[in-house]
């Protein structure tokens, strides 16, 4: 089942990137969860090892914003997923938020929990602020 809904997913993102356009920019804007009290340990990047150009860019860019926001070295462990190539390891993840743009941020607690995702293209200070109020 979850393979059959991040194929439908992915799908959906095909015809806006065939016509050489994005996702629509309401679907593109950072998309914030239900905050919780709960502090970041940990945040995976979902991202497509197989994507178009437009989504390679978005996925480009916010990984550059993952990277300036976290530091060099990280502040934070970063585990990235390919959602279209390591289905396995993503379903926890989009089971507990799902992914409708990619790339998603997934920011999870001590107790493997998400607590917040940002997805489509985010920006550095969208992510700090994210780590900020955690």
């Amino acid at each position: 089942m979850r393979l059959a809904v991040i194929v439908f997913l992915s799908l959906l993102s095909l015809p806006a990137c065939a016509k050489g356009k994005g996702a629509p920019a309401a679907a593109m804007a950072a998309t914030p969860v239900t905050p919780t009290t709960s502090k970041v340990a940990r945040v995976v990047f979902m991202d497509k090892e197989h994507a178009c150009e437009c989504t390679r860019k978005r996925v480009d860019d916010t990984w550059a914003a993952l990277q300036t926001a976290l530091g060099t070295p990280p502040k934070l462990p970063i585990e990235r997923i390919h959602i279209d190539t390591q289905a396995a390891q993503a379903g926890p993840y989009t089971s507990a938020k799902p992914l409708m743009v990619p790339p998603g941020i997934y920011f999870v607690d001590q107790q493997q929990r998400v607590v917040e995702l940002l997805q489509g293209e985010v920006k550095a200070e969208e992510i700090a602020a994210v780590l900020k109020a955690k």
